[in-house]
């Protein structure tokens, strides 16, 4: 079993032991597979409570993974993340879910947070409704038995001297990197 499934595994236990977490989300229904990968990401979100949808990068924007499952099991917002190879992006994702899943605090938006990732500040900002259909697509289709929109955060890091995009002293050169979701 790779690392990754394994922290999302002892994630999930934590989860399930967990009677302080908020039950799953009203009136939320599966959607139905209709495809092997839907059905691959249905299985993992029954057994582990969530699955991350990886994005390639493709002419000239940065590839990309978000969550699906945060909303419906921990009452906690949909997270992406940008312009990160893959295997680091699942694992801070999965680290957040393990967050969620022991009802830590929700996280609160522009705050730089050093516990998340070893070495390297995160901080989160609200995704305006504009680009959930661009970027967070195939989560519409597995929130579509709900009758509201699902939340979501944008988790962003810093560039080499630490900071982020919002600070004036940011280095543009890595925007290219990772597109901003909030306005």
């Amino acid at each position: 079993m790779n690392i990754i499934r394994a922290v999302a595994l002892f994630a999930a236990s934590l989860f399930s032991m967990n009677t302080s977490a908020k039950a799953p989300l009203p009136g939320f229904q599966l959607p139905k597979a209709d495809s092997e990968y839907d059905e691959q990401v249905l299985a993992d979100i029954k057994k582990i409570g969530w699955h991350h949808v990886h994005v390639r990068a493709e002419d000239g924007e940065p590839s990309f993974a978000y969550s699906l499952g945060f909303y419906a099991n921990f009452g906690q917002p949909e997270i992406i993340v940008f312009g990160l190879p893959p295997q680091i992006a699942q694992q801070l994702l999965n680290i957040t879910a393990i967050r969620f899943a022991g009802a830590k605090a929700a996280y609160e938006t522009y705050t730089p947070y050093d516990d998340i990732a070893e070495g390297m500040r995160i901080a989160f900002i609200p995704v305006a409704r504009q680009h959930y259909r661009e970027y967070l697509g195939y989560a519409g289709w597995f929130y579509g038995s709900v009758q509201a929109d699902f939340p979501a955060l944008q988790m962003v890091w810093p560039d080499k001297q630490g900071r982020f995009p919002w600070e004036p002293t940011y280095d543009q050169s890595f925007s290219r990197f990772q597109v901003l979701l909030d306005k």
